[in-house]
Order: structure tokens, then sequence, then C-alpha cells
């Protein structure tokens, strides 16, 4: 990893995240740099070979009011919708609790560029990126 402005306790909170993909029962529960059968099913299906994971939730890591985070999130969706990306609504949850559950998408189909720009556009300081080996990666922002 680079140097970032991101303190290091925040980059372990992201690293101990879990990242659902999908919402309910048949959700895929991701790791930072573990490797995910399910995933590397899901590409295959989607015939994707990458995808990312995006929030608009608590721009730079400051909690923000659920409306704040859910009209963020309305606007990621309405800005992913217009550029015709593939999404499956996901979920992003602290294990420790400290951060509220976040909601985010599973973009498959986008490029890294594509996603570091987005992120950025959504005042993210990270977001996840998943190659064609199904091992989602932690991709910081700033």
């Amino acid at each position: 990893m680079t140097l970032s402005l991101i303190s290091k306790n925040l980059i372990a909170s992201y690293l101990s995240t879990y990242y659902q993909v999908g919402i309910g029962p048949d959700a895929i529960s991701l790791r930072i740099d573990q490797h995910s059968k399910p995933l590397t099913k899901l590409l295959a299906t989607l015939r994707q070979s990458c995808a990312a994971i995006m929030s608009a939730y608590n721009p730079c890591s400051r909690l923000a009011s659920n409306e704040a985070n859910l009209a963020a999130h309305e606007l990621l969706r309405s800005y992913l919708n217009h550029h015709s990306y593939s999404t499956i609504e996901s979920l992003n949850v602290d294990p420790s609790g400290k951060w509220p559950p976040e909601k985010s998408f599973f973009v498959s189909g986008l490029d890294l560029n594509t996603a570091r720009s987005i992120g950025q556009k959504f005042n993210q300081n990270a977001i996840v990126w998943i190659e064609n080996e199904a091992i989602p990666h932690l991709v910081l922002l700033r």
C-alpha cells in the first residue's frame, strides 16, 4: 500500500470490514485480500473480469446523518444508472460495530480508473477493487 493521508486506524477498519454483495440470505460476504469462490462464480455468471464495491456513505469517513447518507446513496445510484453500469445492492459491515452498516453497490465491469474517479466524485477515502482472480483489494483514494 502506498503512503496515504488516511490514518492507519481507519485503514485497519476498512480492512476488517465485511463487504456483502447483495442483500439477504444469498449475499456473498467478502474480505479484503481473500479469494472468494462465490465471487468467482458471480463474475463468471455476469461475464465480467472486474468489479468495484462503491459507497457514497460518510464522505471522507466522517459520520453523516442517516438522511444525508441515504440521499448520497440515491445520488450514487442515479449516477451509476445514468451511465448504464450494472449494479447489485450491497452492504459494508464493520464487525466491531463502531461504524454503522453502509449501503453500497457492487458494480460489475467497472475499470479501476473509472472506479477511482467515481469514488473521488463521491468524496470517498477508498473503494474495493476486484479483478478476475476474485480477490477484493482496498484502493485508497487519498
